[in-house]
């Protein structure tokens, strides 16, 4: 797979980063970051999926569909984004948390 690929994999998981930002903790943010900095894609992504879970934050059905589609254009092994989305409710919007 060409440079190409990669740059999309990375556009797409800074998106969805930035998405959800303001439901997680600026330190897990820059972590997550950082691991599709240095090419970890696989791992930002089951990362990200991982924090909301465990934090129980809800998410849009947009925002999981986008998760699982990168889930299966990555072909990541096992279902581990689907077992980790699934622990997170699901809101009606783009509700965004005051600051």
């Amino acid at each position: 797979m060409g440079t190409a690929y990669y740059q999309v994999l990375a556009g797409r998981l800074y998106g969805l980063l930035t998405g959800v930002d303001d439901r997680i903790a600026a330190g897990q943010a820059r972590l997550l970051c950082h691991f599709t900095g240095v090419g970890g894609y696989g791992l930002a992504l089951e990362e990200i999926a991982g924090t909301l879970a465990q934090d129980v934050i809800a998410i849009t059905g947009q925002e999981r569909a986008a998760m699982l589609a990168l889930a299966a254009r990555m072909n990541l092994e096992g279902d581990l984004v689907l077992r980790a989305l699934a622990a997170c409710p699901q809101t009606g919007g783009h509700e965004r948390r005051s600051t």
